[in-house]
């Protein structure tokens, strides 16, 4: 689909609004507060010009829309992710949502690594917000997203194959770019590059998502947008008009919260005695002793699965980036990625890391020279080899004992045979281990 030129016909900066009056006590900070003002709305101009001009941009607006309604008649949500400033907007974004009826959760990336990533559902869509497209939070999140699940990314780039973001999901069709470039680096137009036009965009764009989805989604008479927000609404100055003015209604979506439950293979239905019963509560599952069990195999990651960066011809000139994006191309590995054919970068390293350092440019090399103590890669020499057999209470202790001594346990390789460097079923991370 052909594409139009965006380039803007206004100045980039905008020109110096016409001093106020000499009266005023502090001049500048005034001037300084409508130039932002000023650069603001330029920014908002380029935005509105892109989706009334741009053909692929206004394909990508309407696949979101249609998207994201989708999944809420199908039972979903929309899950939205971002960091730090894009973090706040994603949590604004979340509420305007919520507020029309379009079943939203903020979902933060980091905490989705740790567990909160059982918040994604099969039928749900996902907005992830990144001005940059390549914040590491989120590209470390990619790998982990389920297969079925449709990612929209809310970034600068206006291609969808420039965008790391769409890295997985944009070459099997489940990925979607909504463009929100600025006509003008906010350094360049501000002095400084805080996130300021950049926020200002995204916010009008996620506005915009969400009024049309509204409207695409509720199209009943008298159950349109309007009487769905009045609705959820019911505190403040809007409820106060909303009472006087209509009746109750009953949320569109939720429907009557006294339902039962029929069993679609009987017509009784499950009440709340039922519950309580003792013949509802489920029989426990038999577990073996502690002493006998042994490493899940859902934790173990073949060596075959693990991918090795390649994407530059000098080794020295590898970056973090790099290696997040060919952890992103094989979910499979489960983000482990090596960096020789005799070291490897374990998920937990690469997460510790940006966690302190967000320069995903930084050079590999310089990463590990930048704390010895702690480093990103792990040579095979540095592996635990266990036996397919070791008991976990043993595994356990032998993680527990290394911790103590100068170079701790930080990837168990389990082998079939330990005399055989050929054997090995699978590795894994030893906090795993101990957390599993």
């Amino acid at each position: 689909m052909a594409s139009h030129d965006i380039s803007p016909s206004w100045p980039l900066t905008p020109p110096d609004a016409d001093p106020p009056p000499t009266t005023m006590k502090d001049v500048s900070a005034v001037v300084t507060a409508i130039h932002v003002m000023s650069t603001e709305r330029a920014a908002l101009t380029h935005l509105e010009r892109l989706y009334q001009t741009n053909a692929q941009a206004q394909h990508e607006l309407a696949r979101a829309v249609d998207r994201i309604a989708q999944s809420i008649r199908e039972g979903g949500k929309l899950v939205v992710c971002g960091v730090g400033k894009s973090g706040k907007i994603g949590r604004k974004i979340e509420a305007t949502m919520n507020s029309l009826g379009i079943y939203s959760a903020f979902l933060h990336p980091t905490e989705a690594l740790h567990g909160d990533l059982g918040l994604v559902r099969p039928n749900d869509t996902m907005l992830l917000i990144s001005f940059s497209g390549r914040s590491p939070e989120l590209l470390s999140l990619l790998p982990h997203i389920p297969a079925s699940v449709p990612v929209i990314a809310l970034t600068s780039h206006t291609q969808p194959s420039q965008c790391p973001l769409l890295s997985i999901h944009g070459p099997c069709g489940l990925g979607i770019l909504l463009s929100a470039p600025i006509h003008e680096e906010e350094e360049a137009s501000l002095g400084v590059s805080a996130p300021t036009s950049s926020t200002t965009v995204a916010l009008c764009l996620g506005d915009a998502l969400a009024i049309a989805i509204a409207r695409k989604l509720h199209t009943a008479p008298g159950k349109g947008p309007a009487e769905v927000f009045r609705s959820h609404h019911p505190g403040g100055a809007i409820g106060a008009a909303a009472a006087l003015s209509a009746t109750p209604m009953t949320n569109s979506l939720s429907g009557d919260s006294n339902r039962t439950f029929d069993s679609p293979s009987s017509s009784i239905s499950m009440q709340w005695d039922d519950l309580n019963s003792a013949s509802a509560i489920p029989p426990f599952t038999l577990q073996p002793p502690p002493e006998h069990r042994r490493i899940s195999s859902d934790l173990l990651v073949r060596l075959d699965q693990i991918p090795t960066v390649s994407s530059v011809q000098n080794p020295g000139d590898i970056r973090l980036l790099d290696i997040l994006l060919t952890a992103i191309q094989h979910p499979q590995a489960k983000s482990w990625v090596f960096y020789s054919r005799s070291e490897i970068i374990p998920p937990r390293r690469i997460r510790s890391f940006l966690a302190q350092n967000t320069d995903v440019d930084m050079r590999v090399a310089e990463a590990i020279a930048k704390d010895p103590r702690h480093p990103l890669v792990v040579p095979r020499s540095d592996w635990c080899l266990v036996p397919e057999s070791i008991s976990l209470v043993d595994l356990r202790h032998l993680i527990s004992t290394s911790r103590a001594g100068v170079t701790p346990i930080a990837v168990v390789a389990v082998m079939k045979d330990i005399t055989r460097p050929n054997s090995c079923i699978g590795i894994a991370e030893a906090e795993d281990i101990w957390g599993e």
